[in-house]
């Protein structure tokens, strides 16, 4: 039996790997900064660390055959150096660990966020990069650093470039769209139901890890990166109108999202001032809805400026590449993976019920 090793076993994407790799039938070490909310795998063993110690890193990968890297910061207050250290920094000495310890593969979960903007249609890997913020540059140095080793006699990689995440567990950017809904409806009993806006295609963290486990079971996929997005281009206005319905909230027709406000919307609140006040005001409005339902305040219902860029740009991710190789995504559709991440929330009491 083969040992895998997942890092960010706590997190979105990190959490459902666990369970898929033992599904597939290996033996799986988690990893996270703490054994707090990791599973326990029935064939492994949990352990906690912090991949930025090369002692730890020594000790995490020793009888590991391949490795599923999906932790990450993804806090938009963190410092820039914070990022990269852990983003960027932390993947090589990762990969060199595992590597020198006898690992054969070595999964990447990078974003699709590198991608410059203004691109129209739908973008494949060949498509120009030039990532939108801080945390965007941190993944595109870490791409950088393991494609100098390609065809090294390390542990070969393969990099995915998955679409805005959501899933349980989320706690940031694409788990913004969760309190969309329950914000708006503290001063109005019925939403605004807008369309239109920017097109963008979203991913379901389940699909971006049985990505990772189904490239690691191929061998043509190594070095070499691919895209993993669901089949559901949406704008703006259609994605946020699929998170009132999930939620049974009561909507009227509000007409079409102009193009030109959301340009000027998301430009202004690049600048840091502006920024500032939205991401303050976010905050306020959310903590308002956790005392009204009586949540758990587990949500980072605040800004990410690389998000802001959505609200005037496209970005549609192409996967046909990995298609072609026989990888299916679990949920194609928004609307049925958002209820379904939807239902985790509120079992938890991270976000509200209506009705």
């Amino acid at each position: 039996m083969e040992t895998v090793l997942v890092t960010g076993a706590a997190g979105t994407v990190g959490n459902y790997a666990v369970g898929l790799a033992e599904a597939a039938g290996f033996r799986v070490i988690a990893t996270d900064l703490l054994a707090q909310g990791v599973q326990q795998p029935v064939r492994g063993e949990v352990r906690p660390g912090d991949l930025r110690d090369a002692g730890f890193l020594e000790r995490v990968t020793r009888g590991v055959d391949h490795v599923l890297h999906t932790a990450a910061l993804l806090d938009v207050g963190t410092p820039d150096e914070t990022l990269r250290a852990v983003n960027a920094q932390a993947v090589a000495s990762l990969h060199d660990a595992a590597s020198k310890n006898g690992a054969k593969r070595f999964l990447h979960v990078s974003t699709g966020m590198v991608y410059g903007e203004g691109q129209k249609g739908d973008l494949r890997e060949d498509a120009r990069v030039l990532p939108r913020g801080p945390h965007g540059r941190s993944k595109r140095e870490a791409e950088t650093l393991l494609e100098e080793r390609k065809g090294g006699p390390g542990a070969a990689w393969t990099i995915l470039r998955p679409a805005p995440i959501y899933g349980r567990r989320g706690r940031h950017f694409a788990a913004a769209l969760l309190v969309v809904g329950p914000a708006l409806r503290l001063v109005t009993p019925v939403l605004p139901r807008l369309v239109g806006g920017p097109v963008q295609t979203f991913v379901h963290a389940e699909d971006v890890a049985r990505a990772l486990v189904f490239c690691l079971k191929k061998p043509e996929t190594e070095w070499r990166t691919f895209n993993v997005s669901d089949d559901d281009p949406l704008t703006i206005g259609d994605r946020v109108t699929e998170t009132f319905r999930a939620y049974g909230l009561p909507t009227l027709p509000a007409g079409q999202m102009p193009r030109a406000v959301l340009d000027r919307f998301g430009r202004l609140f690049q600048r840091n001032v502006a920024f500032q006040g939205l991401d303050a005001g976010l905050l306020s409005t959310y903590r308002l809805v956790v005392l009204r339902h009586g949540l758990k305040p587990a949500l980072r219902a605040r800004v990410d400026r690389e998000a802001l860029t959505l609200l005037y740009d496209d970005l549609v991710l192409d996967a046909t590449a990995l298609r072609a190789l026989g990888w299916i995504p679990r949920f194609p559709r928004f609307a049925e993976g958002f209820r379904n991440v939807l239902r985790w929330y509120q079992a938890e009491r991270w976000a509200p019920r209506f009705g």
